[in-house]
């Protein structure tokens, strides 16, 4: 699953990202996801909204990884604060800079 925010995000952007998720007929739990931060410009997020979506089960196989791609600075240091809060939930989320790096990870080239 390969999901991308661009531009300004807010709190109930990224909360409603879930819903958009659980309800897609072609949404498979078992596959790997990528979260692509590189488009963003804006991310107004809060440390509430990141605690709040850490502590919600994810929809995904304990198996899968759960990788964010977040280039800039403030999207990487809040990506990574998501991912200290998820410890629990998501066990195998990984932060990273690049496309590059996400597709390395799941062993495919670039698309």
């Amino acid at each position: 699953m390969y999901s991308t925010f661009y531009g300004k995000i807010t709190d109930d952007d990224l909360l409603g990202h879930r819903s958009t998720i659980a309800y897609d007929s072609h949404f498979n739990r078992d596959f790997n996801e990528i979260v692509d931060f590189t488009a963003v410009t804006e991310p107004h997020i809060t440390e509430a909204a990141l605690s709040k979506m850490a502590e919600s089960q994810s929809l995904y196989s304990d198996s899968v990884l759960h990788i964010v791609v977040a280039p800039a600075d403030l999207a990487f240091r809040l990506a990574s604060q998501f991912q200290r809060f998820a410890q629990e939930t998501r066990h195998n989320l990984l932060v990273v800079r690049t496309r590059d790096e996400a597709y390395k990870l799941l062993g495919i080239g670039p698309e």
